[in-house]
């Protein structure tokens, strides 16, 4: 039903995973989902029923071939009767590395694949053709290691500071990583916000939620991870629009429910 990859090893520091997700037929209740800002950039393939971006002041429907940039927030979906899509979850160092657009570009976006790069609409026809997912699978690897191949980019610095988010999320301080990197506090924000698409406090503290998330044992103990209750309240309904008790009630939204609670 919903099932993910690992890349393989040339790609693992700029694939997080890619994902099948593929329902003959959803009830109406089981249609939302939410798109949760975990700190990748997702290019997505949809093969089903017409889906759209639903909130109080918006709705569109979303193209076949979107790439969604990084998200601030939970951002909330509505699927049709039929759910078949594929996706590639690319780490921040993996979109830089692939395409000569912009990070900070598709902050809070999604946007055609076409806009980002035009070879991704010839990859989605050639998916389309069948439902192999072996087929599909190297069809992406090869198009990701041809794309790192023409794009031979400087990315050790971006590289070094991604790191040291990873690292140091629990307790992330600006001002001791900007002195760790020897430049100013303006300075280190405006290239990581420029590479990235967002602040390093802001990425951080999507990977520290993330972190939490992924792991169960971590999970169990996030609400000693946050400064009170009201944070933990706060950063969980920001983040995947519900607090972190109501998650552990099975949530109806595939996203969450899989994320959460696996293929229960």
């Amino acid at each position: 039903m919903i099932r993910t990859f690992e890349p393989i090893d040339a790609l693992h520091k700029i694939v997080d995973y890619i994902w099948v997700v593929d329902f003959d037929f959803l009830a109406d209740d089981n249609r939302e989902d939410i798109i949760m800002p975990l700190g990748y950039i997702n290019i997505i393939f949809n093969y089903g029923s017409a889906y759209r971006l639903v909130g109080e002041d918006q709705e569109m429907v979303i193209p076949n071939t979107v790439v969604i940039g990084q998200m601030k927030s939970a951002k909330y979906v509505r699927y049709g009767q039929q759910l078949y899509q594929i996706g590639i979850s690319l780490t921040p160092l993996g979109f830089i590395q692939l395409f000569h657009v912009p990070s900070l570009e598709l902050t809070e976006r999604i946007v055609q694949a076409i806009d980002v790069d035009p070879d991704l609409d010839e990859l989605y026809r050639m998916m389309m053709r069948s439902k192999d997912v072996e087929q599909h699978i190297t069809a992406i690897n090869h198009y990701l290691l041809h794309k790192m191949a023409l794009n031979k980019k400087d990315i050790g610095r971006i590289e070094k500071m991604l790191t040291y988010v990873e690292r140091e999320y629990e307790n992330l301080n600006i001002v001791s990583m900007a002195k760790f990197f020897g430049v100013s506090v303006s300075t280190l924000e405006r290239f990581f916000k420029k590479q990235i698409g967002l602040t390093p406090k802001a990425y951080g503290d999507i990977v520290k939620f993330r972190k939490h998330v992924e792991d169960e044992g971590l999970r169990k103990d996030m609400q000693y991870r946050y400064y009170d209750q009201s944070h933990l309240i706060k950063t969980s309904k920001k983040f995947a629009g519900k607090t972190v008790k109501e998650l552990e009630k099975l949530p109806q939204e595939l996203t969450l429910r899989y994320v959460w609670h696996g293929q229960e």
